[in-house]
């Protein structure tokens, strides 16, 4: 089958870079989903159902990478990637950081601010 086809009809998955960037961090040194859920809060206010969302999310997209043997989840080369994206455009830009979101598709991601695409790879 043709890639493109299959991934026609699929819409692209938006994430708070508030959110995104806290896990990213906490995956740095590799952190059980607890561990990860117990500093969310200080960022931003958000349901386990949520989180567990961006970490599928995050997963599935070679952002980060869970080692079953250890329970920890740790950070790859595309979380790495997008973490110097977001701090490049946080410094870059004079919009509000609350505002910055990342939109996922097909192994793609744009860094927006209100339906406004600012960077992609």
């Amino acid at each position: 089958m043709d890639r493109e086809r299959i991934n026609e009809g699929i819409n692209p998955i938006c994430l708070k870079v508030v959110i995104t960037e806290s896990i990213l961090l906490n995956c740095i040194k590799g952190s059980s989903f607890s561990e990860i859920e117990l500093h969310i809060p200080r960022v931003i206010s958000t349901s386990k159902a949520v989180l567990k969302e961006y970490m599928y999310h995050l997963v599935n997209n070679s952002f980060i990478s869970y080692n079953r043997v250890k329970k920890v989840y740790l950070i790859e080369a595309d979380g790495w990637d997008l973490l110097y994206r977001i701090y490049s455009q946080r410094e870059s830009s004079i919009s509000d950081y609350t505002d910055l979101i990342i939109k996922v598709e097909s192994n793609n991601y744009d860094l927006e601010y209100q339906g406004k695409r600012t960077e992609s790879t």
